[in-house]
C-alpha cells in the first residue's frame, strides 16, 4: 500500500533478516519513538498469520485502513511494526502518555524460522505493556499449544545476567504486560452448567490444570501454568464473526460498517474501549517508559540478540535508565548554563552563589522531568550532576573574581595616578582631599570583588604616605623657592640701598662741596667788600663807582 508524503503510515521497528537471523531496528520507527519524550503505552497485537491482527489494530486507530492487511495466503506483515503517528491520551492519575500500536508478523508464517517467531514474540511482549493474542475459534488443546510458543520467550530472556530460565519464569511475570486473548469467530455459547460465564472466567477454567496423570497431561498442566505464571495479569474477550460472505471477508478493510454484523460492530466497539483503558504507560518496576527509553529497549534487545546472547531486561534497563538519566544530565546543565547570568551578577561572592543556586534548582528540575530511572541510577546521576554544576560554578566564579580582581588593579593604577597629579598640582591639603574623594568614587562605581575593599584599603594606606610626602615636598619647593625669591628681593632692596647709600654720600659731598664754595665765595665777597671799601674810603666818595655801592643789606 502506498501512503501519501508525510501522512501517517506504518514504520517498521524489528526486521529478522531471514538468511543471518540478524534483528536490526528501523530509523524511522526509532526516531518516531524518541520523539516522544512523555511516558509510552505500547498495544501490541500477535497471533497466526491471516488472522486480522492488523484490523483489529485499524479499528484502535479509527480507520479502516493503515496497517496492511493481506488477502492472500501470503503475510503482509514481517518483523514488528508502529503506527507512526502515536496519540495522546491521559491516564487515572491525570498524566499525559502516548499510545502506540504495535503490528506483528504472524507467529507461523511459512516462511519465517520457528527461532525467529519466538524472537519476535520475546520481543513484542518485552515492548508491550498490553499484550493481544489473536486467534480464531475456541480455547482448545491445539490453541493452548499455539500460545505455549508465547512461553517459550522465558527461553529467549533473562530477568538478570546470570538467571537461568527456571529462576526467571518466576520473576519475568513482574515485567510482562497485561495480557488480552481475543477469540475470533467466537460461535460459543459461554455456559457452565447453565450459567453464563464471562470471557474471563471461561479463560480461567481453560487454564485449569488437567486432571490426570501421564506424560502428556503434565506437558499440557506445564503450558498452562507457564500461561498463568507469565501473564498475572490477563483477560478474554470474544468476537463473532463480521459476516458470513466468505469473499466479502477477504476484503474486510474495505465494508461499510453497515456490511458487517451488528454483534460484530458492538463487539469491535467494546474491544477497542477495553484495550483503550487498559493500554496504561509500560512500566519497568515503577518507573514509567518514555518513547527514548523503549526505542533504547527495543536496540539493546536487538543487540544482545544479535551478539548470541539472551536479552536480559536488567541489564538492558540499567543500561536505558542510566542513557537517559545522562541526556537528563546533559539537558540539565545545558539549562544551567543558559540560565547562568554572568553578566547580570555581581561580581561578589554571595551574589554569584546565590545565582548558583538558583540555576541549580533550575537544572535540577530539567534533571527530574527527563531523567526516569530507578533511585539508585537517578540518586547516581543526580550525584554526578550536582558535582558537574559546582565544578563549573567555580570555575565560573573563579573567572568572575579575576576578572573582577584586573578591574580593581586597574582603576587603583588609574586613582594612584590622579592622586599623585593632585598632589603635585593643587596648593591646598583639601583640594588634594577633594580629588582623593572623586577618585575613591568613580573607583566605587567600576569595580567589585571580594578584593575590592581591602585592596583600597591598603591602596590609601601606602598612597597616603606618598602623598604626603609628595605634598611636602611641593610645599617644601614651594618654600625653598619663596626663601630664595625673598633673598633675591633682600639682596637687589640692599644693592638698591647701597646705591642710594653712595647717591646719598655723593649729595653729602657734593652739598659740602656747594657749601664750601658758598663759604669760599663769601670769603671772597667779604673780601671784595673790604677791599671796596678801601678804594671807597681812599676816593671822594664819588665819581662812576657810586652806582655800584651795595644796598642796605648787603648784596648786590
Amino acid at each position: 500500500m502506498e501512503y501519501p508524503a508525510g501522512a501517517p503510515a506504518p514504520l517498521q521497528l524489528i526486521s529478522i533478516d531471514s538468511a543471518t537471523g540478524r534483528v536490526s531496528c528501523g530509523e524511522e520507527a526509532s526516531a518516531c519513538l524518541r520523539s516522544i519524550k512523555t511516558p509510552i503505552g505500547v498495544v501490541s497485537v500477535c497471533g497466526r498469520a491471516r488472522t486480522g491482527k492488523s484490523y483489529i489494530l485499524n479499528q484502535l486507530l479509527g480507520q479502516s485502513t493503515g496497517f496492511q492487511l493481506a488477502h492472500s495466503h501470503r503475510p503482509c506483515t514481517k518483523g514488528l511494526w508502529i503506527w507512526s503517528k502515536p496519540f495522546r491520551r491521559v491516564g487515572p492519575d491525570g498524566n499525559e502518555y502516548h499510545l502506540v500500536l504495535l503490528d506483528s508478523e504472524g507467529i507461523d508464517a511459512y516462511d519465517q524460522r520457528a527461532q525467529d517467531g519466538v524472537q519476535l514474540l520475546s520481543l513484542a511482549v518485552l515492548l508491550s505493556s498490553m499484550f493481544v493474542f489473536n486467534q480464531m475459534g475456541p480455547i482448545d488443546e491445539a490453541a493452548l499449544d499455539r500460545l505455549s510458543l508465547v512461553t517459550q520467550i522465558t527461553k529467549h530472556i533473562r530477568v538478570r545476567a546470570g538467571g537461568a530460565a527456571a529462576e526467571d519464569a518466576s520473576e519475568l511475570s513482574t515485567f510482562t504486560p497485561s495480557f488480552l486473548w481475543l477469540l475470533r469467530d467466537f460461535y460459543l455459547d459461554l455456559e457452565d452448567e447453565g450459567r453464563k460465564v464471562s470471557p474471563r472466567e471461561y479463560l480461567e477454567t481453560a487454564l485449569s490444570p488437567s486432571a490426570g496423570a501421564g506424560t502428556a497431561v503434565e506437558a499440557k498442566n506445564q503450558i498452562r501454568g507457564s500461561i498463568k505464571a507469565l501473564f498475572p495479569d490477563r483477560d478474554c474477550f470474544t468476537l463473532v464473526r463480521p459476516m458470513h460472505d466468505e469473499r466479502a471477508l477477504n476484503r474486510l478493510n474495505t465494508l461499510q460498517q453497515e456490511q458487517l454484523r451488528p454483534e460484530f460492530q458492538e463487539g469491535v466497539s467494546k474491544l477497542t474501549r477495553l484495550l483503550l483503558a487498559r493500554a496504561q504507560p509500560k512500566r519497568i518496576g515503577f518507573v514509567p517508559v518514555s518513547g527514548v527509553m523503549l526505542a533504547g529497549l527495543a536496540e539493546a534487545y536487538s543487540a544482545a540478540i544479535n551478539e548470541g546472547a539472551v536479552p536480559t531486561i536488567a541489564t538492558a534497563w540499567q543500561g536505558v535508565a542510566e542513557a537517559e538519566c545522562r541526556r537528563a544530565a546533559a539537558a540539565a546543565e545545558d539549562a544551567y548554563r543558559l540560565e547562568f547570568n554572568v553578566e547580570g551578577t555581581p561580581a561578589e561572592p554571595e551574589a554569584l552563589l546565590e545565582e548558583h543556586l538558583r540555576c541549580m534548582a533550575a537544572a535540577k528540575a530539567v534533571f527530574k522531568s527527563i531523567a526516569v530511572a530507578e533511585p539508585r541510577v537517578r540518586g547516581e546521576a543526580k550525584a554526578g550532576l550536582i558535582a558537574a554544576l559546582q565544578h563549573r560554578y567555580e570555575l565560573t566564579r573563579e573567572a568572575v573574581l579575576a576578572r573582577a580582581a584586573a578591574g580593581v588593579d586597574q582603576a587603583l593604577l588609574s586613582a594612584a595616578q590622579q592622586i599623585s597629579t593632585a598632589a603635585r598640582l593643587h596648593k591646598t591639603w583639601a583640594e588634594v582631599q577633594g580629588q582623593v574623594s572623586t577618585a575613591i568614587a568613580a573607583y566605587d562605581a567600576a569595580t567589585a570583588g571580594p578584593t575590592k575593599w581591602p585592596r583600597l584599603t591598603v591602596f590609601l594606606q601606602q598612597q597616603y604616605g606618598h602623598m604626603v610626602a609628595d605634598f611636602v615636598q611641593k610645599c617644601e619647593a614651594d618654600a625653598e623657592k619663596k626663601i630664595s625669591e625673598a633673598r633675591t628681593a633682600a639682596r637687589e632692596a640692599e644693592w638698591k640701598l647701597s646705591a642710594a647709600e653712595n647717591k646719598a654720600n655723593k649729595a653729602e659731598i657734593r652739598v659740602r662741596d656747594l657749601v664750601s664754595a658758598e663759604e669760599a665765595l663769601k670769603l671772597q665777597l667779604s673780601a671784595e667788600r673790604q677791599r671796596h671799601s678801601s678804594s671807597s674810603r681812599s676816593s671822594s666818595g664819588g665819581g662812576w663807582l657810586a652806582c655800584f655801592r651795595p644796598s642796605e643789606g648787603g648784596g648786590f
